[in-house]
């Protein structure tokens, strides 16, 4: 897997709040609400997974996280 600029490691200091706001971080699109459409890529060799992000109503969204699985 070809490492790109444009994913960030994840970082949970930015969950916050109870269990329903962060299932909102997580799932819904931070312009519209709606909920996102995810995609996953494993890489078990480097213990990784590459999450990408899309709104489906507006498009934004564009989020891209890697996972680290240790």
């Amino acid at each position: 897997m070809a490492f790109d600029p444009d994913f960030k490691y994840e970082k949970y200091e930015e969950y916050y709040g109870d269990k329903i706001q962060v299932q909102k971080i997580i799932d819904d699109c931070k312009v519209c609400g709606t909920k996102l459409v995810f995609t996953h890529f494993s890489d078990f060799k480097n213990l990784m997974v590459q999450e990408t992000a899309r709104c489906p109503e507006c498009g934004s969204g564009n989020r891209k996280i890697i996972h680290i699985l240790n």
